[in-house]
């Protein structure tokens, strides 16, 4: 009932664009399992324009992957990287790797104006194998 009452406090335009990030993020769970990365990737890279802020957008995607178990990384970076594009931002989506105790693991993040937005945590422990942009 506390996340209700949150969510309804929030201003309409804050309201509408978390909503949106929890479409996306259920999207891109779907289109992981359904299609190719290649075709996500292409869906992720379609731009529009718009004045919504990075700040917020990320926010939406950070409050909407915490609240929807099982949200990985990957799925929060693919969503990020969508509702960004989709407003006019630039952003990379990075994949990478590093060696732990019990093998190997694997870590994605968004980066926009030299910031990293999501997966932001341990992203410097990862050895980069892959960024794409969404121009």
């Amino acid at each position: 009932m506390k996340r209700v009452a949150s969510f309804l406090a929030l201003p309409a335009r804050d309201r509408l664009l978390l909503l949106e990030a929890f479409a996306t993020l259920v999207a891109v769970r779907v289109g992981l399992r359904l299609f190719s990365i290649d075709r996500l990737r292409a869906w992720a890279r379609r731009s529009k324009s718009g004045t919504t802020s990075i700040e917020r957008i990320a926010w939406s995607v950070g409050v909407a992957s915490r609240a929807l178990p099982g949200t990985t990384c990957l799925g929060s970076a693919f969503a990020l990287q969508r509702l960004l594009s989709a407003r006019g931002h630039s952003s990379e989506l990075h994949i990478g790797v590093a060696r732990k105790a019990d093998g190997f693991a694997a870590h994605a993040w968004v980066t926009c104006d030299g910031r990293v937005l999501v997966g932001e945590e341990e992203h410097d422990a990862y050895t980069r194998l892959v960024a794409w942009t969404s121009d």
